[in-house]
């Protein structure tokens, strides 16, 4: 190929916003605790301590069809990010794409907000990759994914409402990161900030505000503490009325 014809080189112009300054735990050591419960006993958990609504709306789940897999739950700070529907090509604006990814940190969570659009593929597997290798260990995309199965064979968790072969090239594009963007919620839009917890499962998304993080999670352990030995009474016999009143969950 002769220098004339050589595609322009892009370069790494883009604001650094480190995730980890908003990260002051142990990512492995929380994410293994979340993991352990399930979104519905988080939800509760939040409603208890005065945070409603905090699910994505129905429809959200896990590509992989294994409910065993190690793509069927996904924990960890929220990475934010914003699309916009465009047909605009512009290299700097496209290319937020790639300079986004040294604001990652490990265990990280990427939640991208696609303001509605629904003619692409909004995500893919080569991202994904690129994205691992930058510490992010799953995707939430209020929106679709294309190059499904091989997220699903790289076991890289991923969330979708729907999914496309479409290119999102000339139809969607990244235009801003780790700043709040706003979901498709059960009670209407749904703010998530940077840092802010992400655990999604197999009934969905739920959204822990990143100050409430460990009073929901310590709630909910209790209950699921609680939940075992109810179980356990109800399956031997117990009086329903019994159970609740002894564990105080059924």
């Amino acid at each position: 190929m002769s220098e004339k014809n050589q595609p322009d080189k892009i370069y790494d112009t883009y604001a650094l916003r480190p995730l980890a300054d908003l990260v002051d735990y142990d990512v492995d050591e929380v994410a293994a605790r979340f993991k352990r419960l399930y979104t519905a006993l988080i939800y509760d958990s939040m409603e208890a301590l005065g945070l409603s609504g905090r699910s994505m709306k129905p429809g959200i789940g896990p590509i992989d069809p294994d409910l065993n897999g190690p793509g069927h739950k996904v924990a960890g700070p929220a990475f934010t990010t914003r699309r916009m529907s465009t047909p605009n090509t512009d290299p700097a604006v496209h290319n937020i794409r790639l300079g986004q990814m040294k604001s990652m940190c490990k265990g990280c969570v990427y939640v991208s907000d696609v303001q509605g659009n629904r003619n692409c593929g909004q995500y893919g597997e080569i991202t994904a990759t690129a994205m691992r290798a930058a510490g992010c260990v799953g995707a939430v995309i209020d929106g679709s994914t294309r190059d499904s199965d091989y997220l699903i064979a790289m076991g890289f968790p991923t969330f979708v409402r729907w999914r496309s072969p479409v290119e999102g090239y000339g139809r969607s594009m990244t235009v801003d990161y780790m700043i709040p963007i706003f979901v498709d919620g059960v009670d209407g839009a749904l703010r998530i900030d940077p840092g802010d917890y992400i655990f999604g499962d197999g009934d969905g998304v739920v959204v822990v505000p990143r100050a409430m993080i460990f009073p929901v999670l310590e709630q909910a352990e209790k209950w699921f503490d609680s939940e075992k030995a109810s179980r356990k009474a109800m399956a031997e016999g117990m009086n329903p009325f019994d159970v609740y009143n002894t564990y105080g969950r059924f």
